[in-house]
């Protein structure tokens, strides 16, 4: 995800304790480095409300003033590097050589000392990045397939090593990863977007409280051996199989961003059809006219640009005129490298085909798929614009509700927008929704 240090600089000096402030990148990681009077703040509560998750950095250094150059400028050298946290008496300490050797991959990977074997990765400052890296260490470290699901479902140095433990094929068929199991509500179940990963729903799950399951179905294809789905039909039933197996009935809530949302409603309906409530489908930017962008599904560039970067590069398309596939992947991954772009998880020419497989597969399984009529209750999180409705009216013959949000994709899901939308989610759930 991109990342403007500049943008963090700004909402820090926007806060009333801030007199200077600058934030660098080391490594994988954002270090923060402020001027304040002498109270303690706790930035990462704090800016919870005004940044993504991803641009908020995890360690911090207060200063009495920022060093600079002879001409005034900031002196980026001359900041001091972050102290290591101090060991926590109350953590428990690895119990055997397998948690050992994965608690020191986790300090090399965050950055930090004393890993305890319960302490929880992403509250000690992983994101999405550190932990697509920390799944490329582990697989190199124990020679075992370890899909990034897996630190979403066990984000502790005990969970995965009882991964780890177990069978070779376990880790492979975690499709569906358990977000939050706790609470009585009605389940959610959040359908991959093109890219098949589940990580952009996290925030949404952290935010609609320790009351509500949430779990995140991860395309096939993404782990070694897996096949992706050539067809909505396929991806359906394995989805149904699957999320009937791990709450054999409903209730069932389902919902899903850009393909998700479509994926989601087409699994809501054969749930309907063996019997099964399913009192809301909940689409975050789902599109039911043009689930996939055209020009990715009839040139193999631009979906290649679409699925490793993002969209299209600066890089002269002819670049890759008249290139096979592979040579192909090889220099999209150079010129998204070249400008900053490549998607975190496809840094690895082997991970980078399979995602690329995902991708292909999900775009051409939905891309031209069209809706029938649905009897049930739908609502929409869609960007104000021209087509508020993103052409679902004509499809939902239930109650359509439509939450209007600003026009740039995936904030939504993100903070501020995210805590709002787990906000409106709990109370259609709880209410029904009204059409809008």
């Amino acid at each position: 995800m991109r990342v403007e240090p500049g943008e963090i600089e700004a909402v820090l000096l926007d806060q009333p304790e801030v007199r200077a402030a600058a934030v660098v990148a080391d490594g994988d990681r954002l270090v923060g480095y402020v001027v304040t009077g002498d109270a303690p703040v706790e930035w990462r509560s704090r800016l919870r409300n005004r940044l993504p998750e991803h641009m908020i950095p995890s360690a911090w250094v207060t200063l009495d003033a920022l060093p600079l150059t002879a001409n005034g400028k900031l002196d980026r050298a001359a900041l001091p590097a972050p102290e290591r946290p101090e060991p926590d008496r109350h953590r428990v300490p690895p119990r055997d050589p397998v948690e050992g050797r994965l608690a020191a991959v986790w300090e090399d990977v965050l950055g930090v000392t004393a890993v305890g074997v319960f302490d929880d990765f992403f509250d000690l400052g992983g994101h999405s990045l550190l932990a697509l890296r920390l799944a490329t260490r582990i697989r190199r470290e124990f020679g075992r397939e370890l899909p990034v699901a897996a630190v979403l479902a066990s984000p502790t140095v005990a969970g995965l090593a009882d991964v780890l433990r177990g069978p070779e094929d376990l880790a492979a068929e975690q499709r569906i990863v358990t977000l939050n199991a706790g609470g009585d509500r009605p389940p959610i179940f959040l359908v991959h977007a093109l890219g098949g990963q589940v990580f952009r729903y996290l925030p949404l799950a952290r935010r609609l409280g320790p009351d509500q399951p949430v779990y995140a179905i991860a395309a096939s294809g993404l782990a070694s051996g897996e096949d992706p789905h050539p067809t909505m039909a396929e991806m359906v039933a394995d989805y149904v199989a699957r999320l009937r197996e791990l709450r054999p009935a409903g209730p069932y809530v389902l919902g899903g961003f850009c393909i998700g949302g479509n994926i989601a409603l087409e699994t809501a309906r054969r749930l309907r059809a063996l019997g099964e409530e399913v009192p809301l489908v909940v689409l975050f930017y789902s599109d039911a006219d043009e689930p996939v962008i055209t020009s990715s599904l009839e040139d193999d560039a631009s979906l290649m640009t679409h699925a490793l970067a993002g969209g299209p590069l600066e890089t002269d398309a002819a670049e890759f005129a008249g290139l096979g596939p592979e040579e192909m992947l090889l220099a999209v991954i150079e010129a998204a490298g070249r400008e900053r772009r490549l998607a975190p998880d496809t840094a690895d020419v082997e991970q980078a085909r399979r995602y690329l497989r995902v991708f292909r597969a999900n775009a051409h399984a939905v891309g031209r798929y069209r809706h029938d009529p649905y009897d049930g209750d739908v609502a929409l999180f869609a960007p104000v614009g021209d087509r508020p409705d993103l052409g679902w009216r004509s499809v939902v013959k239930g109650t359509l509700a439509i939450e209007p949000i600003p026009g740039e994709r995936v904030v939504v899901l993100f903070e501020p927008l995210v805590a709002e939308a787990a906000a409106k989610v709990r109370s259609w759930i709880d209410d029904g929704v009204t059409g809008g």
